[in-house]
């Protein structure tokens, strides 16, 4: 578990030493963990050993052309592709072991594309653009299947399949998501996911069939069903700007743009430990596959990792026994539930509703110390690399991209 002590976890920081010159978009681990790929919003790709920060050969770069700011990347569920979304509206994708590019799909996209996420038999590549609409790439061919998703979202800044590749669910510049089928790219219903004047920013959809979503104000769940609810995980944060779940599927991260990361167990929706505290400029995060580090950038272009297997080994016992400062919990909350609102496809009532937070119940009972350890031992006892299909989500903007960095 998580210690409670006061003093605040300090990760080991891979100083930039000016690999990139703009803000860090998106990362993921490769090569066994041993090493963190990140994209940045100065159009540039570059990999670095996860142990000493060294850099790893050349920046992967499009010989043909600028691309822009890449803001999205996903690694094939075989980890041996990488697909990247950037400013241009173009699809790339690469090889991990040359960082050779090996597929450019032009510009379907009018605009930047801030999502990616490959189909669990990576046949498929999903795509979320700030233009509004998701398409779905044949892989092997590099065409579009069948015709672009006209979202309803004012921009796409998520894109997830379920587990069995034949729904997909979108997220944007608005309060809802939404399902599609992936065959006849039809939707199949709506959910409103929190207040009309938020938006839906990440979305990460777990092997459990729960959905979590990343909103302007914290973390919801919903379910895939038609009667799913919709329930908010703890208390109220700054927007979150992404949402990553372990290999192992024994955990979750979220983090916001507070500068906080939130770590949550995905079967129980009990949050785990204390916030930790990142520097400032928080903007995405990548799990190691073996779960045992967390790997976060962002503005100021460090990494930072983060060994979860040393925060969970090292508990504060005289902590543990005296309890947290007064007004804190060590355990976090469980879900509280608040009214769904969810509708078929064709069903415009949602156009102008308002899902009200004043639904909200109050916050449940703390975890016990001995529930705290038996998820530390669950944590333990799974620790395999099991494929995770979806992407580290990078940061979605409240606003227009356009907007965000005219400021």
């Amino acid at each position: 578990m998580l210690s409670t002590s006061t003093t605040p976890y300090k990760p080991i920081c891979l100083d930039d030493r000016g690999i990139h010159s703009a803000a860090i978009s998106c990362l993921e681990f490769i090569d066994e963990d041993r090493r963190i790929i990140t994209c940045s919003e100065d159009g540039s790709i570059q990999v670095r050993k996860v142990d000493t920060g060294q850099v790893v050969g050349d920046p992967w770069i499009d010989h043909a052309g600028t691309c822009g700011a890449v803001r999205a990347m996903a690694v094939s569920p075989n980890h041996m592709e990488v697909v990247t979304g950037s400013q241009d509206g173009g699809i790339r994708l690469w090889t991990v072991a040359t960082g050779e590019m090996t597929g450019k799909w032009e510009q379907a996209h009018s605009l930047t594309i801030l999502s990616v996420c490959w189909s669990p038999d990576e046949l498929h590549i999903a795509s979320g653009s700030e233009d509004g609409t998701a398409i779905i790439w044949d892989t092997k061919q590099g065409d579009i299947v069948g015709h672009p998703i006209r979202t309803g979202h004012p921009h796409v800044y998520a894109v997830c399949y379920s587990s069995d590749g034949e729904t997909l669910v979108t997220s944007g510049y608005n309060n809802t998501i939404t399902f599609w089928d992936v065959k006849t790219r039809e939707a199949l219903r709506f959910v409103e996911a929190c207040h009309a004047s938020q938006q839906v920013h990440c979305v990460m959809w777990t092997s459990y069939d729960r959905i979590f979503l990343g909103c302007s104000n914290g973390i919801v769940q919903t379910t895939a069903n038609t009667q799913g609810k919709v329930a908010r995980l703890g208390e109220r944060t700054g927007p979150i700007c992404a949402i990553v779940l372990s290999q192992d599927k024994l955990l979750l991260a979220t983090a916001s743009l507070d500068n906080t990361i939130s770590l949550w167990d995905p079967r129980t929706n009990q949050s785990v430990g204390r916030p930790l505290d990142h520097p400032n400029g928080l903007r995405c995060a990548a799990f190691a596959r073996n779960t045992r580090l967390l790997a976060t950038s962002g503005i100021d272009k460090n990494v930072y990792i983060w060994d979860l297997q040393a925060l969970f080994r090292d508990v504060d016992v005289a902590d543990r026994e005296s309890g947290p400062p007064p007004g804190t919990s060590t355990a976090g909350h469980s879900l509280i539930d608040i009214e769904a609102s969810i509708h078929p496809a064709g069903n415009n009532t949602r156009k102008g509703s308002r899902h009200s937070d004043t639904n909200v119940l109050s916050p449940m009972a703390r975890i016990d110390d001995q529930g705290l350890l038996m998820w530390q031992q669950r944590f333990v006892a799974h620790h395999l690399p099991i494929q995770d299909h979806c992407m580290s989500i990078a940061w979605r903007s409240q606003v227009p991209r356009s907007e965000v960095l005219a400021k």
